[in-house]
């Protein structure tokens, strides 16, 4: 699980890349509850807090 938090008062686009093949991502909400599936990039906006979860191919 990874947890991102954008603290420049700036919206941002990323790529998550681990160490391991990622089939998907699951995107959590802030208690970790699951909202969606996506791939590894990301955008973030101003201070928004982004909850992750990489799985293996």
């Amino acid at each position: 699980m990874v947890r991102l938090y954008e603290s420049r008062r700036r919206a941002g686009a990323g790529h998550l890349g681990p160490g391991f093949p990622v089939g998907r991502a699951e995107v959590s909400a802030l208690l970790e509850r699951r909202l969606h599936e996506s791939g590894s990039a990301f955008g973030l906006r101003p201070f928004q807090i982004l909850t992750r979860s990489p799985r293996p191919e």
